[in-house]
């Protein structure tokens, strides 16, 4: 991985850095990875690790001589969204003392939500503290969702950023997370080395809407029409509600008589 922002570089930890830092960045419970100025000196790091159930949280330094400044914020703010795509996650949480206000601001100025303040298990001892959470952003979601669930059938992905109670609104009629894997996987029987590409994407609050172009072969039993081997592309037009870092609810509109002419269409 390699971020670059307007002041820094975010990217692996070389060897010429600390040996057990660098060692530790390695871990696949603990996605580390330094932050230095253009200029190449190294002023802290950056981190997602992986905690209880599954959860992620994000961790981040900056040496003192380096503080009040901004980097922090700018170096977080970068960090998440790309690192959260990379684990395959939709949420991220983070966990700081009450009295620690300089990470507060950190938090609250790269979009993390105050979910709980009070006393909690902190580093092993109890204290008081604040927990927040960031999700990735609703855009983010539906793209990673489109090339996750169709081109590279990474169905764990749909599982997690598809709520449980999803509805589809298409005459697919999906009513889970679940059934929406179960429609993925039937598209992918009846269309082989599918690919898909969002030409057209636009967000406002929760509420995404795009245009997509499918591409593939017909390799599989689809409208009743039996594999004709035939290459097709068509474009179909989905909206998303998305809230929490889940995707709750979807509309979707698929060119069903146009697929089916270019399935029966006879070959010139």
């Amino acid at each position: 991985m390699r971020i670059e922002t307007t002041r820094l570089i975010i990217s692996e930890f070389t060897m010429d850095m600390a040996k057990a830092v660098h060692l530790n960045s390695l871990d696949e419970d603990n996605r580390r990875y330094s932050v230095t100025l253009k200029d190449g000196t190294y002023i802290g790091y950056v981190q997602a690790v992986l905690v209880d159930n599954g959860t992620w949280e994000v961790g981040y330094h900056i040496d003192e001589n380096f503080t009040k400044q901004g980097y922090a914020t700018e170096a977080v703010a970068e960090f998440l969204p790309v690192i959260m795509k990379q684990i395959g996650i939709t949420e991220m949480k983070g966990i700081c003392l009450a009295d620690n206000k300089a990470s507060i601001k950190v938090m609250e100025r790269c979009g993390f939500i105050k979910q709980y303040e009070g006393i909690g298990n902190y580093q092993g001892e109890e204290r008081e503290i604040c927990k927040f959470v960031y999700y990735l952003s609703p855009k983010d979601i539906v793209v990673k969702f489109f090339e996750d669930g169709y081109t590279n059938h990474n169905y764990d992905f749909v599982m997690t950023c598809m709520a449980e109670d999803y509805i589809d609104n298409s005459p697919a009629a999906a009513r889970s997370n679940a059934d929406a894997v179960g429609i993925l996987k039937i598209v992918a029987e009846q269309f082989s080395n599918l690919s898909v590409k969002v030409l057209d994407v636009f967000a406002e609050g929760g509420m995404v809407a795009t245009r997509i172009l499918y591409d593939g072969i017909h390799t599989g039993t689809c409208m009743g029409i039996p594999a004709t081997g035939k290459h097709i592309t068509f474009e179909a037009l989905e909206n998303f509600k998305v809230e929490n870092g889940k995707i709750t609810e979807s509309w979707g509109y698929w060119p069903d008589k146009e697929i089916e002419q270019k399935l029966n269409a006879k070959e010139k």
